[in-house]
């Protein structure tokens, strides 16, 4: 029989599946065989999706197991230690940063337990408000660093939290109304309504900032700028023509500018209406003053009247003045004209410079029996000397007192007048005033020579026999010049 050291070794790490070992049943005396691989125990991780606790790089040995070791990826977290025999795996809570974990399923937060007894509060700076107690109503605020303090109950309508710069924290109050504004407060809402009853203050449409000018929109042909809130005042149509009446007019826009009504100033400054003047050699802009037209009915008259003084004081006058030429004599006229068919013809013309009064056309016609014509600047002279004595009065009108002396019977005497005023050409027409005072003396006047800026007058008595008395006698006279 051979040695059992005669016989070759085999490594557990060569056996296979045919090695087997002889056993026998002392009992029984029974021979078996037993695997060799049989004795060796077969490792395996139960869990899913778990790391197995052994290496499974050293089960070829069959015989030997390791085992891998624990270890903490952050000790301040977790640590690991061996007691009696124990790993001992301590949580470390101090280390735990709350910002890191994700509430979103676990809800580990809602876990706390505020039914049992805490005292004291927290303060601001642990995540708590430091109030033992807060009223219904009220609102949380910073009173000061780190400090929260509690508004007085909002127990009205409309009351919110505004700034307050005196306290530095807001302060429960309602809003103030101001010009044009109502508010009204209810349960859970405040609502503004601006009215525009009333401005205090003047409405600027243009932005400084950006030089940006903004328009006021007035709905054309309806809606109006009044004085209390009815249609009436001012209002503008589509082509920016304006509109002003009173009383609810029905407005017309045929011009820029309409107007239901007059037109009136205040007697404060003298106001004048003219277009503005041109600063090139372009001709300035005519003004018209045009009563109204009828298509079947009477047109208007232009009317214009000066203004009436109460007590004593003079009413104004009508003052028509002409345009005046600056640079030269070309100063304008001033006429009146009329229709001849349907042409407009001037009939009375007061020239510039001279200010001659010319009638173009027709006729002087005074249709008074007591009116006519008014000379209030004639010119009186008196005859010195005798009835030769020449006299001079530059007047178109005026009257010669001749010398207080007689004059004989069929006697003529003659004398000059000086006169700027005559023409050459004039029409002078001469009367005496007879106030001798012998009977049946009747002096005669005629005029002769006329020349440019003189003429002579004579008088005669043609009483054959009786010469006139010594009592001065007067000659009337008017110039009628042709130009």
């Amino acid at each position: 029989m051979a040695k059992l050291t005669d016989f070759p070794t085999l490594a557990k790490t060569s056996a296979s599946s045919t090695d087997f070992l002889l056993v026998t049943n002392s009992a029984t005396g029974q021979s078996k065989k037993l695997a060799v691989e049989s004795l060796f125990p077969a490792v395996t991780t139960a869990g899913t999706g778990s790391e197995t606790m052994y290496n499974s790089a050293t089960l070829t040995n069959k015989n030997q197991i390791v085992f891998k070791g624990v270890k903490s990826a952050d000790t301040d977290l977790l640590t690991v230690a061996t007691t009696s025999s124990n790993l001992v795996l301590t949580v470390l809570e101090a280390g735990i940063d709350l910002s890191l974990c994700n509430n979103a399923a676990s809800g580990f937060s809602t876990g706390v337990d505020f039914s049992g007894i805490v005292t004291g509060e927290n303060p601001v700076v642990n995540g708590g408000t430091g109030l033992a107690t807060i009223a219904k109503g009220t609102l949380l605020y910073a009173s000061d660093i780190d400090t929260i303090a509690a508004t007085a109950p909002m127990s009205t309508n409309g009351q919110l939290l505004i700034g307050n710069a005196t306290s530095g924290y807001p302060s429960v109050a309602t809003l103030t109304a101001g010009t044009g504004i109502t508010i009204t407060n209810g349960v859970g809402s405040i609502t503004l309504a601006s009215t525009l009853a009333n401005a205090s203050a003047n409405i600027d449409m243009r932005n400084a900032a950006d030089d940006t000018n903004y328009n006021i929109d007035l709905d054309a042909n309806r809606s109006w700028i009044s004085g209390n809130g009815t249609s009436e005042g001012i209002t503008v149509d589509n082509d920016g023509k304006v509109f002003i009446g009173e009383d609810t007019p029905t407005a017309s826009f045929a011009d820029s500018l309409n107007i239901e009504g007059g037109i009136r100033f205040a007697n404060t400054a003298a106001p004048t209406i003219k277009p503005t003047a041109t600063t090139e050699s372009s001709v300035g802009i005519a003004l018209t003053l045009e009563s109204g037209g009828s298509a079947s009915g009477a047109a208007g008259n232009l009317n214009l009247t000066a203004g009436t003084a109460s007590g004593n004081a003079a009413g104004g006058d009508i003052i028509l003045t002409a345009g005046r030429d600056t640079s030269g004599s070309s100063d304008g006229d001033i006429q009146l004209k009329t229709y001849t068919g349907s042409t407009a013809t001037a009939g009375l013309t007061v020239n510039a410079e001279g200010q001659n009064v010319t009638v173009d056309t027709g006729n002087l016609v005074i249709t008074q029996a007591a009116k006519g014509i008014i000379h209030s600047g004639s010119g009186t002279v008196t005859q010195a000397t005798n009835h030769t004595t020449g006299v001079t009065i530059n007047a178109t009108s005026g009257v010669i007192q001749l010398a207080a002396v007689a004059l004989a019977a069929t006697t003529n005497a003659e004398f000059t007048v000086t006169n700027s005023t005559v023409q050459a050409d004039s029409v002078i027409l001469v009367t005496m005033q007879d106030e001798n005072t012998t009977d049946n003396k009747q002096l005669a006047c005629s005029i002769h020579t006329l020349a440019s800026g003189s003429f002579k007058i004579s008088i005669v008595n043609p009483h054959s026999a009786t010469a006139t008395s010594a009592t001065a006698s007067k000659i009337h006279f008017l110039v009628i010049n042709n130009s």
